[in-house]
């Protein structure tokens, strides 16, 4: 009997060569993983400037100055706008109206030839 180990791996050394999994790394943080980032932002601005409030007041005194800062400052206070995007839609629509009901306005789909032989043929018969 042959040992197991004698035969030749896979090359790519995934068991079942399943593809690749997005499972875990894709979409929204979780939530502990929010907090955390929170605790240490606020923990640095404490560092910094002493408290939220010395930081805002910062910042506000640079959005004088700096267009950035105060567009940041906006977006907190007052939330982000909307996005208005403008739709053009041309309505221009060429469809000719077929009547089935009327023999009248019936559509001759006869091409050019046709017709001209159907004519010609039905004057030297006469």
């Amino acid at each position: 009997m042959e040992n197991q180990d004698n035969k030749p791996k896979k090359v790519d050394g995934r068991s079942k060569n399943g593809g690749h999994s997005t499972k875990g790394r894709a979409g929204r943080p979780s939530k502990i993983t929010e907090r955390k980032l929170r605790t240490f932002a606020l923990g640095a601005i404490k560092k910094a400037y002493g408290s939220e409030d010395k930081m805002w007041l910062e910042v506000a005194k640079q959005a004088k100055e700096s267009f950035p800062h105060m567009k940041m400052l906006l977006e907190f206070t007052y939330g982000k706008p909307k996005e208005q995007k403008e739709v053009n839609v041309k309505t221009d629509i060429n469809i000719p109206i077929v009547n089935f009901l009327e023999k009248e306005n019936t559509i001759d789909i006869t091409p050019e030839e046709i017709k001209d032989v159907d004519t010609n043929e039905s004057s030297s018969t006469e």
